[in-house]
């Protein structure tokens, strides 16, 4: 899942800056996925097919995208065979990180109905308000994950992981616990339930700010520049499978089964926190730890020496930057960079626009007033406007094409704001009794079609996977517009996913492609910034509207005209991309594969 943000930059995994563009198409895409924002662009999250932990074979730390296609089935089985043979610590992570994974996936899944069902019982406009409390939940970690990843870094992955477990245990028993042993009982928004649930949420928030990083800094440490890609592999695979668990979470909730209800399977998923607890500590010990990094760092020290060193007499890329010269950021062409281009004023108005639409009446002058002083604030001084000046997003066509993506990434999140309870309202029969089964089958396409995908395409343009990705993912919507039936359903679910895996990986390969010389890091970074907004606008802007007006829990239902809303939008991704085809376009120089 979309995942879920992640501008964090920290050590956590592969520099950027200065690499070229070759990545895995998997590892890219597995930067999404971790939908909760969950980890920065900075991470390597899992290169090519890579040998397992017994083959002595080097492998280049950064793949080349020329060499030959890797054998799908190999890609989709190497994962597993490598989690058997992984050493120890590595068992330590990735045991919790499935664990993990289908514990938040699962409780993400059911978030919405939670609160529009029971916390927001009797509400008017129920809908609208649960999916603002998902959109806390989701785009707050991501901005956890920013401000949280240095805790790894600072007191060591072992900490890290415990004390995020901990937060996250303690978080899911006020949500779990809230409406049963607290007996809080539904009184609308505001009322105790809701408080102690958001705090609840709070403490996740903050768990996985602090979880995410640090597992992924431990894949790091515990791995060398030979096994990085299979362990960064590993646990794209095991996050895939985790978020497909939740499929028979309706085995727990149903009454034809165990009948405990959500707040029941709830407190089934805050058990498995713990699991994931004591696993991390008895599995983990710091020994285990230092072995770890010891023989990690011995065995790449020992990389390192067998490598080729260059003359040191060599004139050709011998030459070394100038410590002591002033950088670009202190020379006369940044001291006389310009004012914000044009676009960015039009985005600020259109930022505007959006918060007096949206924002209670008593607060509308408030929030624009307060947005717009910011803003000529950054304008006038004359360092933030240098800053604003060069930033990223101060590139047209840069910024052109991340937010011309945003309307097909709203996809991504009807998974969990939109599908549970339009299938469980929608479908009758075992489809939408069952509704875990269809919500939750993404993960597990996607990790089956992504190394398919990638091999068919291997020698297309990377601009042209991009137009006919985000066609293929945004025109199944309309199917679900002919009505809810089971194949427009399953469908849409197949196709939608198809999509995603020819276009998601090429995304963050054109942030690094059009990125100047020196400045790759900072275009990857904020490359995610249109995910993380996507996350935060939809439910604050549409998507609990929607709901309420087209898909009510009771009364008439017009879900047709709901998907062919959510298709129109998604589609114009595709038309945004076609018209800049000559524009940005012509800056693709590499092929997909």
């Amino acid at each position: 899942m979309p995942s879920d943000g992640r501008v964090r930059e920290s050590s956590v995994g592969t520099q950027l800056q200065g690499q070229t563009h070759r990545f895995s198409l998997r590892g890219q895409l597995c930067l999404r996925r971790v939908h909760l924002g969950q980890q920065g662009p900075r991470v390597a999250c899992g290169v090519q097919a890579s040998p397992s932990f017994d083959e002595r074979a080097g492998m280049s730390h950064e793949p080349d995208m020329s060499e030959s296609p890797k054998d799908p089935v190999l890609e989709i089985v190497q994962p597993f065979i490598d989690v058997v043979r992984a050493p120890r610590a590595l068992w330590g992570i990735n045991l919790a990180y499935v664990i993990e994974g289908m514990v938040y996936f699962g409780m993400l899944g059911y978030l919405t109905i939670h609160f529009s069902s029971y916390v927001f019982r009797g509400v008017e406009r129920a809908d609208e308000w649960s999916h603002a409390m998902v959109m806390v939940l989701t785009s707050g970690i991501t901005l956890a994950m920013f401000f949280l990843g240095f805790v790894a870094d600072k007191w060591g992955v072992r900490f890290a992981l415990i004390g995020a477990f901990v937060l996250l245990l303690l978080g899911r028993v006020l949500i779990s616990g809230a409406p049963t042993i607290f007996g809080l009982t539904p009184q609308g928004v505001g009322s105790p339930l809701h408080w102690v649930t958001m705090a609840g949420i709070g403490l996740v928030i903050i768990g996985y700010g602090m979880y995410q990083p640090a597992a992924y800094a431990a894949v790091r440490q515990f791995t060398t520049p030979k096994t990085a890609a299979m362990g960064f592999a590993m646990l794209y695979a095991l996050m895939n499978l985790g978020g497909w668990l939740p499929s028979f979470a309706f085995l727990l909730r149903d009454e034809r089964y165990l009948g405990l209800g959500i707040t029941g399977v709830y407190w089934i998923y805050t058990a498995f926190t713990l699991l994931a607890l004591i696993c991390t500590v008895v599995i983990l010990t710091p020994g285990t730890v230092r072995d770890a990094i010891a023989r990690a760092k011995a065995e790449t020290a020992a990389l390192e020496a067998e490598k080729p060193h260059a003359p040191q007499n060599a004139e050709v890329g011998s030459a070394k930057p100038d410590v002591g010269a002033p950088s670009e950021w202190q020379t006369e062409a940044w001291a006389s960079a310009p004012w914000p281009p044009l676009h960015l004023w039009v985005f600020v108005i259109l930022v505007l626009a959006a918060a007096y639409w949206r924002m209670p009446v008593q607060y509308k002058m408030h929030a624009v007033g307060i947005i717009a002083a910011v803003w000529l604030l950054l304008v006038l001084i004359p360092d933030s406007r240098r800053y604003i000046a060069r930033h990223p997003l101060a590139d047209a066509k840069f910024f052109y094409f991340i937010f011309a993506l945003i309307p097909v990434q709203t996809l991504f999140t009807y998974n969990w704001l939109v599908l549970p309870q339009y299938i469980s309202r929608a479908f009758e029969g075992w489809i939408g009794r069952y509704f875990e089964i269809a919500s939750n089958a993404n993960p597990i396409l996607i990790f089956f079609l992504v190394p398919i995908i990638t091999a068919l395409t291997q020698k297309a343009k990377v601009y042209n996977m991009m137009i006919v990705g985000t066609l293929v993912m945004a025109a199944p919507a309309f199917l679900l517009a002919i009505g809810p039936y089971w194949w427009t359903l399953f469908g849409y679910i197949f196709i939608m996913t198809v999509g995603e895996a020819m276009w998601q990986p090429r995304f963050l390969q054109y942030a690094a492609e059009i990125a100047p010389e020196g400045r790759t890091g900072a275009y990857m970074g904020v490359a995610q910034l249109p995910w993380f907004l996507t996350k935060m606008l939809v439910p604050l802007l549409y998507s609990g509207w929607m709901m309420d007006r087209y898909c009510p829990a009771e009364g008439p239902k017009n879900t047709q005209f709901m998907w062919f809303v959510f298709g129109c939008i998604a589609i114009c991704s595709t038309i945004l991309l076609i018209l800049a085809r000559g524009w940005i376009g012509k800056d693709f120089k590499t092929k997909a594969g």
